[in-house]
């Protein structure tokens, strides 16, 4: 039996994961609607105590759920485009204020394309 190096086995996976596991070509509202819907499955919570943003085709804009709806209400019509003001550019409704606190990261780190706040329904116990 040939023994490979570990690079070997790397870069076989990743070719053959390229080659088998294409994911779909979703679009940006469509894939935070599903990240909301993930997260409320999971029991986090959302509204006032969470938020989910993420960059918006157009420059200068994002995507988010508009104030007042749970994760578990997320559909691609529920999302709202918004500028970094939080003025709504697209969309009903306006944006949870907590929003704000994205606009900084956007701001500061131009690498960061989505930001997920949410409160988990527990944590573990420290011993």
């Amino acid at each position: 039996m040939e023994s490979h190096p570990k690079a070997y086995f790397d870069q076989r996976a990743t070719r053959e994961m390229s080659n088998h596991l294409r994911a779909p070509d979703w679009s940006i509202k469509q894939k935070l609607a599903l990240t909301c819907q993930m997260l409320a499955a999971e029991g986090h919570e959302s509204g006032l105590a969470g938020q989910i943003s993420a960059r918006a085709e157009q420059q200068g804009s994002y995507w988010t759920l508009k104030l007042g709806l749970g994760f578990d209400e997320a559909t691609e019509d529920a999302l709202i485009r918004i500028d970094d003001d939080l003025v709504t550019l697209e969309g009903e409704g306006m944006p949870n204020p907590a929003t704000r606190f994205h606009m900084w990261v956007y701001r500061a780190r131009p690498d960061v394309n989505c930001i997920v706040h949410t409160h988990p329904p527990h944590i573990p116990r420290c011993p």
